[in-house]
């Protein structure tokens, strides 16, 4: 039986292991993203309409627009450099970014899930590949 378990385990958790080694995180993200729905932030959920772009040089632009407490639609752009890494799990990335403004330095970490090469998922809401 443990002849029979070992082989069994030991495929199980190399592969899971080759799957997240395997996904190609900067090649995926690199283009331009747009995500339209609800987001859960908390107590609250807020109706987003971002368009993000992740470049080939390690840049970024994200428009980030969202419905405000007070039910109109408001607007942040935001751009800096963008790293990323395979993250914890399989096809899984941690997409991490950084910008500087007049207001300060700001640096964010997120995973994000790939569900294909047209779409990834984070704060469970889907971003889709734009032309």
């Amino acid at each position: 039986m443990r002849r029979f378990l070992l082989p069994l385990l030991a495929a199980l958790l190399g592969s899971a292991g080759i799957a997240s080694a395997a996904t190609d995180c900067r090649g995926t993200l690199t283009g331009r993203w747009a995500t339209k729905g609800d987001v859960v932030m908390g107590p609250m959920t807020v109706k987003v309409d971002n368009l993000d772009a992740y470049n080939a040089d390690g840049s970024f632009r994200a428009v980030r627009r969202f419905v405000n407490q007070s039910g109109k639609w408001e607007e942040q752009v935001t751009s800096g450099q963008w790293t990323t890494k395979p993250g914890p799990g399989a096809g899984e990335c941690v997409l991490e970014m950084s910008s500087k403004s007049e207001f300060g330095n700001s640096s964010s970490s997120t995973t994000v899930t790939i569900v294909d090469r047209s779409t990834f998922r984070s704060f469970g809401v889907d971003a889709k590949r734009v032309r």
